[in-house]
């Protein structure tokens, strides 16, 4: 009897010592499913943050803000923690159930927002995004394929200004926008009589046009010489252009957007505490400056633009200056008359 349980404690001290030896996981280790656009952050980056949490990020990614938005309706949003998502879609998808609202006091970094990001007229105090980063939409040309001057959407709308075949952006809101700012109107109007020269225009563009493209693609075939022009964002440009000098970005003079990607916490997604984590880890400085400079996109995170290099702090694409910034316009959230824009981009997308 006295062996057994001799035993018993011999058995039970090893397994105590193996329990108090073993391994144990860092804190608030799990699984981060992190969906995001393509090449959009630095893997390096994740990897530091799987680093110093012990936690693991799977990152999807998608090509346009329809796509993604499809995507979280058809279920998506159960197997997704984070999203960074347009800036005219953060409403939309509190709307629509989407989102939680931002637990700001999970949030220490949040104090190193610029002052303009954290009041933003897209969601107004922050009540369900944090930016990412900012940047524009105007127009990416090589400069070796145009035939005359790039500084007017005439280059896509006016068969007589054309200077080169292009593509147009599979992007419902910046390119009806592009065809609204040509003829003197907001990228936001709903007017109906606006939103139809819109569409008629976009119907003529379209057959002039090599076809239609996401971003990267855009970009992609443009450095292949397939096209000599397209609408692009500012920092896919200058990421593209260190594989071909020849490539340039131009705002048009009637104006473009500037636009912010957020991050935003889906309602039903899972690990929601490791994706508030992440969220603060990116607005620490030196990790907002590395994305920022990965993706030569401006960051929104004020104390980082002095760890950024020179040549990308005075970058007029990056950072452009005050008169043309005077020039841009956010896409706004359209709540119900999105249905207006719907109906044009179907109409121009199968003609």
């Amino acid at each position: 009897m006295r062996r057994g349980i001799f035993l018993l404690l011999l058995v039970a001290l090893v397994l105590l010592g193996v329990f108090l030896l073993w391994p144990k996981p860092a804190r608030g280790a799990g699984t981060l499913y992190f969906l995001n656009w393509a090449d959009y952050i630095p893997e390096e980056l994740v990897k530091k943050f799987e680093a110093e949490t012990g936690a693991k990020v799977v990152l999807d990614t998608f090509e346009s803000p329809e796509a993604m938005l499809a995507k979280l309706k058809a279920g998506a949003d159960q197997e997704f923690s984070l999203v960074v998502a347009p800036d005219y879609y953060v409403l939309q998808m509190a709307r629509e159930g989407l989102l939680a609202p931002l637990d700001k006091g999970r949030l220490a970094n949040l104090k190193n927002l610029d002052p303009f990001f954290q009041n933003p007229p897209y969601d107004p105090g922050l009540q369900y995004s944090v930016p990412y980063l900012w940047g524009t939409t105007g127009l990416a040309y090589r400069e070796d394929l145009v035939r005359g001057p790039v500084d007017s959407y005439a280059v896509f709308f006016d068969p007589g200004r054309q200077v080169g075949p292009f593509l147009l952006l599979d992007e419902m809101r910046e390119t009806i926008g592009a065809a609204l700012k040509y003829l003197g109107y907001s990228v936001n109007t709903t007017d109906p009589a606006a939103l139809e020269k819109a569409k008629e225009l976009l119907i003529a563009a379209k057959g002039r046009s090599v076809g239609f493209a996401g971003g990267v693609e855009a970009l992609n075939r443009i450095l292949a010489g397939d096209a000599a022009l397209s609408l692009a964002y500012s920092g896919d440009v200058l990421q593209a252009r260190q594989e071909d000098e020849r490539l340039r970005y131009a705002i048009p003079k009637e104006g473009g957007t500037l636009w912010t990607d957020a991050m935003v916490v889906l309602k039903r997604g899972p690990a929601q505490e490791l994706a508030y984590r992440f969220i603060d880890f990116l607005l620490a400085p030196e990790n907002a400056a590395a994305l920022a400079e990965y993706t030569r996109y401006a960051t929104p995170v004020a104390a980082a633009i002095p760890l950024l290099p020179q040549e990308i702090r005075q970058d007029p694409v990056v950072f452009p200056p005050e008169e043309v910034r005077a020039k841009l316009e956010y896409l706004k959230d359209l709540g119900p008359e999105i249905a207006l824009f719907d109906r044009v981009w179907t109409e121009v997308k199968a003609r």
